[in-house]
């Protein structure tokens, strides 16, 4: 297989394959929606998305992914070559993603948090001096047990739980100015992401934790009435979870990142959400490209105004 040969396997059009299979598409926007086993994969000419696993890729990918085939095998399909080495393949294999033997299927990742700072000085100065949130704010999520310093590399340790207090889902952010270190510990559940549940009808959601205590300082009038969610991500599972166990919700705003993928995340949750729930949907995006580079700008503004008026 020669590079030229995967190039142009990997530029087959999804559509007409798939159609020539006797699969059925759905037309959506400038994509096309396929039903895989109950997920719903979009498809535009050579490139998809499953927008349940968050999984994606070109032509060539995409028989890897669905129908088992290794690359070599899946350029050979899309070029129409080796055709004897395909005969074996029935007209809609549906094989499993991963083969995983049945002990290691059953078993799962316990979630363990770090272990706690004896105090939060390097959190505090990271969250509020850098980052330019309200002080105020952090104390409030530290004293519900929702954020802490790591005791071994003083990272923020943003804390998601169920409603019985139980810890499900831990994300980690590096405090030093230039590390760009996250991560979401593995056994966490994706559905009880970083958030915080308020008595009244309105759900705001985010793309990171920072982005979401940014907005509550920049909005912080009643901030405790409304609910809000980071998910660590762009996949909807916090948010149908939060629809699930708040049936007081009403509206929800996706207050993403105002970049070319925070707006096809929005639109892409949006229809799941319309799909599924009656619940207004609403975006609203920051003038700066997300919520912290919006509050610290406000924060420079402000800071000129008052070096103005003197």
């Amino acid at each position: 297989m020669t590079a030229k040969d995967r190039y142009q396997a990997g530029h087959t059009d999804l559509v007409y394959w798939l159609r020539s299979r006797g699969e059925k598409l759905k037309k959506s926007g400038s994509e096309w929606e396929w039903d895989y086993q109950g997920e719903r994969v979009t498809v535009r000419n050579n490139v998809w998305f499953d927008q349940y696993t968050q999984e994606g890729g070109d032509a060539v990918k995409f028989l890897q992914y669905f129908y088992g085939m290794s690359e070599e095998r899946a350029v050979a399909e899309h070029l129409g070559c080796s055709v004897s080495e395909l005969d074996d393949v029935p007209e809609r294999l549906r094989p499993a993603r991963k083969v995983i033997p049945p002990k290691q299927e059953e078993k799962k990742i316990e979630l363990v948090p770090p272990a706690a700072n004896g105090n939060m000085r390097r959190v505090f100065a990271y969250l509020c001096q850098t980052r330019g949130i309200d002080p105020e704010l952090v104390s409030a999520f530290a004293h519900a047990h929702l954020i802490y310093e790591s005791a071994d590399k003083h990272n923020a340790v943003f804390v998601g739980m169920d409603g019985k207090g139980r810890v499900k889902h831990i994300h980690m952010r590096g405090t030093l100015s230039e590390s760009g270190f996250r991560q979401t510990l593995g056994g966490s559940e994706k559905a009880y992401s970083f958030h915080h549940t308020g008595p009244g009808r309105q759900l705001y959601v985010f793309e990171a934790p920072i982005d979401m205590l940014s907005y509550i300082s920049l909005h912080p009038e009643n901030w405790q009435e409304n609910s809000y969610v980071a998910l660590c991500g762009v996949g909807s599972a916090p948010i149908q979870r939060f629809l699930e166990d708040c049936p007081q919700l009403e509206e929800v705003t996706l207050c993403l990142d105002n970049d070319e993928a925070g707006h096809k995340a929005a639109e892409r949750i949006a229809r799941e959400l319309l799909e599924e729930w009656e619940v207004e949907v609403s975006a609203h995006f920051p003038d700066q490209k997300d919520w912290n580079e919006e509050l610290l700008s406000t924060s420079q503004e402000e800071t000129m105004g008052q070096v103005m008026a003197m």
